[in-house]
């Protein structure tokens, strides 16, 4: 991943996240960013350039196959952005300057969270707001809580401003125009059936299973191959910016390249 850290060389962001590297029977291991920021996981610069940082040893750790984004907060995965930060005096005099540098350096953090080459998944143990989704949206797999809900109410007089990470962009691809604009425009909260009718989340379990489901289905992706499992994943997010016919022509580069890795490894 790319050096792109908001406040390089502070990393007192660590304070707010715990880790820890689970290993399955062939080997390989999930590795497991917690977030641990009382009261709610707000997300604000330090937290996620620590989240980062640690994805970026993940994803560069040839034994960790998958990597799990949680929370150690009960009942809350993450309530939205830092607003002490975010709408704090030293935000607010980068904003009065136009220096619009630290926003873009969060959307860059996003894209390339996205863009992992290991599988990412979320464990969605509860309150889901603004940012925190944001922030599970950038996962390929959302296992939710039965007692989880979204919302991005960033559209609300005590908020008055767009979301700033994604959500105009990401929500519509994942639940379809009409619904991303009924999520925003009216701050509506959903539950988590229809974050899972909507296709917001993969699958819901029991609040006490959350963790334990999630990890199960990280074992799985460490049986399948994980060179696959990387092109997939590229082809799908290519697919998501750009149209049918360039897609397919990406597909089959990445297929025939595939092909003859396989073949030239048989001694063909």
């Amino acid at each position: 991943m790319k050096d792109i850290r908001m406040n390089r060389g502070d990393t007192s962001g660590y304070d707010h996240i715990e880790f820890e590297e689970i290993k399955a029977k062939n080997g390989k291991a999930i590795g497991i960013i917690y977030m641990k920021k009382p009261p709610r996981n707000s997300i604000g610069s330090w937290l996620l350039d620590a989240i980062y940082d640690k994805m970026d040893q993940y994803e560069g750790d040839d034994s960790i196959g998958a990597i799990i984004i949680a929370s150690r907060i009960r009942g809350v995965f993450s309530d939205g952005a830092d607003r002490d930060e975010l709408f704090g005096s030293w935000i607010s005099g980068l904003v009065a300057e136009k220096n619009y540098e630290r926003f873009r350096k969060a959307h860059e953090i996003f894209v390339e969270i996205e863009n992992c080459k290991k599988p990412v998944l979320a464990a969605i143990n509860g309150v889901t707001i603004g940012a925190g989704l944001e922030l599970a949206m950038l996962c390929d797999l959302r296992i939710a809580s039965d007692i989880s809900f979204y919302s991005l109410p960033e559209a609300k007089p005590e908020l008055g401003i767009i979301p700033g990470l994604g959500a105009t962009q990401r929500l519509p691809r994942l639940v379809g125009v009409a619904r991303a604009k009924e999520m925003l425009f009216l701050g509506k909260l959903i539950r988590a059936d229809t974050a899972l009718e909507w296709g917001l989340v993969n699958q819901i379990v029991p609040n006490k299973d959350v963790l334990k489901h999630t990890i199960e289905i990280a074992k799985t992706l460490l049986e399948r191959d994980a060179r696959v499992l990387k092109e997939m994943k590229k082809c799908i997010n290519y697919a998501m910016e750009n149209d049918l016919q360039k897609g397919i022509e990406y597909e089959v580069r990445l297929f025939a390249e595939m092909m003859r890795l396989k073949l030239v490894g048989k001694g063909c």
